[in-house]
């Protein structure tokens, strides 16, 4: 009977096994795919989580560090009224209401003790120092408290001795601008002693990468009165000879640095190893001009700040090059400030003054951005009584075609003039994209001939009906 029964079809499950390993070896491979995409995105997160971790410890690096220069700078600056010394850095303002209308709110790290209704300077700007008092202070919860200590907190401050605002430009603004300085040092002391450059200079580490804060830090400098040691010998005032510490650089061949301390306080702290280390016991007292014409000097590459810290500051030659050539400069020191001071005797013969740049001056090119900014030059001088005219030019290198700048010049009050250019600033940087540099000069400082009238029209005219 087997022998005449339905013929088994060997074949089938021959290919069923077949495709049963197929699917087999693809569900390996799918399985596989997903298991690397898997470790992929396991890696992934580990990177990132590694890179979050590192930037952790790097802020809390700074933070340290920040701490640690503060307590120093803190130290050399001891209360004497019963309260406690702070300093802050403003990191921003916080447009919430305030306790009592018409303060204003700041944020900061606080270093220090601060207590409510305390009286207060705020230290900013070329000629800046306001007297406001703390109304309230907030946590970082924003929880009211009565006084706070090294920790993060926003300060209510009155408009204390702030002037009222001039214009509605004026209005809009905040009263205390970022990366001022907040202080309970008494206003002389606050004025003499100089903390607000080494309270900003504590903060570097956190900032340092801000154009904004550096811009304000190179304000604070310029505002600084330095204490450069020396060694002084000789008899009379005729016969006595100067020598200035230098610091050598790491690469060889390079020119030395001069150290400058940015307060008496600093330099009096460090005193005795000075002495000790080349005799330098004697310190002169250097403003920022004076301080760049020795640092610039064909015996040096620029300047250290606090080379003994708490937090050491290099301003090469280059940087104190472009400084010099900055409006805030000429404002305080006027444009040929040369230092009087006594000078070391010249080691070497005088090497001949490297050959200035030179510009040519020309009208802007109709189109693009000349006409935006043109307009709003325009609109500004039209809302501003006190402006008569004002005009734009453009000025190029003769040996770099490249190297340009927009000169804006402005005929108002010599005591509008800061303000104005201010506002005029921020009118026109938006549209700023092919040329990058912006510089301000007064109507009365230039000297015109009876062409230049004729060849570069005036952007706006009051005066033109």
């Amino acid at each position: 009977m087997a022998l005449f029964g339905k013929k088994k079809d060997e074949n089938k499950p021959e290919e069923q096994n077949v495709q049963n390993s197929a699917s087999s070896k693809e569900m390996d491979i799918i399985l596989q795919a997903r298991k690397e995409e898997e470790e992929e995105r396991k890696a992934k997160i580990a990177e990132r989580e590694a890179e979050q971790q590192e930037y952790r410890e790097a802020v809390a690096a700074d933070m340290t560090k920040a701490a640690e220069a503060a307590s120093d700078v803190i130290s050399m600056f001891p209360a004497t009224d019963g309260n406690e010394r702070f300093f802050m850095l403003v990191d921003a303002n916080v447009y919430t209401d305030p306790v009592i209308e018409g303060d204003e709110i700041v944020t900061g790290y606080l270093r220090g003790k601060v207590k409510k209704g305390q009286e207060i300077q705020v230290l900013s700007g070329l000629d800046d120092l306001n007297r406001v008092t703390v109304n309230a202070i907030r946590n970082d919860d924003r929880e009211l408290i009565d006084e706070a200590c090294d920790q993060k907190v926003e300060l209510e401050l009155s408009k204390g001795d702030f002037k009222d605002p001039e214009s509605p430009d004026e209005e809009k603004e905040s009263r205390v601008r970022n990366f001022s300085i907040l202080t309970n040092l008494p206003a002389k002391e606050g004025a003499s002693e100089g903390i607000r450059l080494p309270a900003m200079l504590c903060e570097f580490s956190r900032y340092q990468g801000d154009q904004e804060f550096f811009g304000q830090l190179m304000n604070a400098a310029m505002k600084t009165e330095f204490v450069i040691p020396a060694k002084v010998t000789g008899g009379n005032a005729h016969q006595k000879r100067v020598a200035f510490a230098g610091l050598q650089p790491k690469e060889n061949g390079g020119k030395p640095m001069l150290p400058a301390f940015s307060g008496m306080k600093g330099f009096q702290k460090h005193k005795a190893m000075l002495t000790k280390m080349g005799g330098f016991n004697d310190g002169i007292n250097m403003d920022f001009a004076q301080l760049c014409a020795i640092a610039r000097d064909e015996n040096h590459d620029g300047c250290v700040v606090d080379p003994l810290g708490p937090v050491i500051f290099s301003l090469p030659k280059p940087v104190l090059d472009t400084a010099v050539n900055t409006i805030q400069y000429h404002y305080l020191f006027g444009e040929n400030k040369t230092a009087e001071t006594m000078r070391p005797a010249p080691q070497e013969a005088e090497k001949p003054s490297p050959k200035l740049k030179e510009y040519n001056v020309v009208n802007l090119v109709p189109g693009g951005e000349s006409n935006y900014i043109q307009d709003a030059v325009k609109k500004f001088g039209g809302s501003h009584a006190d402006i008569v005219k004002i005009f734009v030019v453009m000025i190029v290198a003769v040996e770099d075609p490249q190297d340009k700048a927009y000169i804006c010049i402005v005929d108002c009050p010599k005591e509008k003039f800061d303000v104005n250019c201010k506002g005029l600033e921020k009118v026109i940087r938006p549209y700023m994209r092919t040329i990058r540099n912006l510089q301000f000069r007064p109507y009365d400082k230039e000297q015109f001939n009876d062409e230049f009238a004729e060849r570069y029209p005036w952007t706006y005219n009051k005066l033109s009906f």
